[in-house]
């Protein structure tokens, strides 16, 4: 069966998923990226191992683009905020043939009843139409059952991405003397970073013995900086790394910190665990609400609360060793089954029935 799917950009964890799905020979998969890369994102891509098109460049003609998206078996669709996405909705409904949306749950980049408006116009064919939904997570299927109806089949297929290389060897330099916090993402509002800032530095006055490790870029870079003042020597600002730098600054540390006003999803939540990192997160996390079990390899909180943030912080700032070490054997077992070659299973297993239960 030929399956075709229409995202954004070539993003690392996305290309790791459709080259695992492409080696297994159970579908002829053709991927359609509106872009090879987006100026927001500094990750360095390496060629996909798959059929690719892009629709950005002279790689590939729009015709040539709206033939595969006519003729394949089933069409994916997992980006509609650009116009030539949209366009190839369009054709793929003006086909008659089966397709499905592939998203993070709504609402992610227009909260409010504007986002709302945008949305229903924007995918006003999926909302006419029986089409399947394929929710990154419980988080958007529930996002989506409140904003398409029950009345369609929905299906969890959350991101996946090689977290085995988290999992091997460690790399480890934290030493005995410190507990070490990291917080990977983007230095920006949405990601919570601020009230982290504000949590850490009363932390500090009551365990002079943490550290804070910020790995990322944005525009809060210069703020968090003045923010910090002279508690600098206990916090690193270590910018932007690349996708193959991640795994050795996870296992430099001792707890991830994922504080997030919001997140469709939060693909550091399973990297942390995969490292072994109990793991701080909101209640407002796709991925977070799938993985983390206060108490048992983390601690979910609610999203915005700089209290219950300091709270935890204290939490696992206080705990023994011992009950670190379980924390970290509960953090890594409770991602095992999350792999590359499961994430496949479930798009291939998605994708049959999509097309098998079409004319139904």
């Amino acid at each position: 069966m030929q399956v075709a799917i229409v995202t954004h950009i070539v993003s690392p964890y996305q290309a790791e998923l459709f080259n695992t799905i492409a080696a297994t020979k159970q579908l002829e998969l053709k991927v359609v990226y509106l872009h090879r890369m987006s100026p927001e994102r500094l990750w360095t891509a390496k060629p996909p191992q798959h059929h690719a098109f892009y629709l950005d460049g002279e790689s590939n003609s729009f015709a040539e683009v709206k033939a595969v998206v006519s003729q394949a078996d089933l069409v994916v669709f997992n980006y509609y905020i650009e116009r030539a996405a949209r366009h190839l909705l369009k054709v793929r409904v003006a086909s008659n043939k089966p397709w499905c949306f592939w998203g993070e749950r709504p609402g992610y980049r227009n909260p409010g009843w504007l986002g709302r408006l945008f949305r229903q116009w924007a995918l006003s064919d999926l909302h006419v139409s029986k089409a399947p939904i394929w929710g990154i997570g419980q988080f958007a299927v529930q996002g989506y059952q409140q904003e398409f109806g029950t009345q369609r089949r929905y299906c969890n297929l959350p991101y996946f991405s090689d977290l085995e290389r988290f999992q091997q060897g460690n790399g480890s330099v934290k030493t005995d003397s410190e507990r070490v916090f990291l917080f990977s993402g983007s230095l920006i509002h949405r990601k919570g970073v601020d009230i982290l800032a504000r949590a850490f530095m009363r932390l500090l006055q009551d365990y002079p013995n943490v550290r804070l490790k910020l790995m990322g870029g944005g525009e809060l870079h210069n703020t968090l900086r003045r923010e910090f003042g002279s508690a600098r020597n206990k916090i690193d600002i270590l910018g932007f790394k690349d996708w193959s730098e991640l795994p050795t600054y996870y296992h430099s540390a001792d707890v991830l910190c994922v504080p997030s006003r919001y997140d469709g999803w939060g693909l550091v939540v399973p990297e942390g665990l995969a490292a072994g990192l109990p793991v701080i997160a909101t209640d407002q996390m796709g991925a977070a609400l799938e993985f983390v079990r206060t108490g048992e390899n983390g601690w979910l909180i609610p999203a915005g609360d700089e209290q219950a943030l300091y709270e935890t912080l204290c939490a696992a700032a206080a705990l023994p060793k011992t009950q670190l070490s379980e924390l970290s054997q509960n953090a890594s077992n409770s991602i095992r089954e999350h792999s590359l070659q499961n994430g496949a299973k479930r798009f291939i297993d998605a994708a049959l029935a999509a097309h098998r239960e079409w004319a139904g």
